[in-house]
Parts: C-alpha cells; structure tokens; sequence
C-alpha cells in the first residue's frame, strides 16, 4: 500500500503504477456508512467486517450494529 503525496488517500501500488484517485481512475465512496469513536485514541472506527480505526488501526470484533452513528457522504 501506498499514500498519495498529492491527495493523501492510500492505494495499492502493485495495481496502479500512480494515484487512481488523482486520476479519475477510482471516486470515493460516498455512501452512507456506520461509524464508532476509537476508544484508543477518539478517531473514526468504519465497519469492514469488524470495526478498524482508520488513525491508530485499533481493532475491535463487534457487528455492525454496534455503532455510534451514520456518516451520510
């Protein structure tokens, strides 16, 4: 994985040989999405499967259901 000097988002380097989102190649998801506080460090945990912070990449094995709100992009 790699992050984009130019717009920050990470992308996997051995499927793109440049930023596929700085290129149009790939858009951001803007749906809705579940999210909860990191109790480690207060950043956003999104669900994929179980809840991953997206700063400290705290793990925690609950469902889905077990969220504090709904990020509308």
């Amino acid at each position: 994985m790699q992050m984009c000097p130019f717009c920050d988002k990470v992308y996997d380097e051995s499927e793109y040989s440049h930023c596929p989102y700085c290129s149009g190649e790939l858009e951001d998801d803007t749906s809705e999405r579940y999210f909860k506080h990191c109790p480690e460090c207060g950043g956003i945990m999104y669900w994929d499967g179980c809840w991953e912070c997206s700063d400290c990449l705290c793990e925690i094995n609950t469902d889905e259901d077990d969220n504090d709100g709904i990020i509308e992009g």
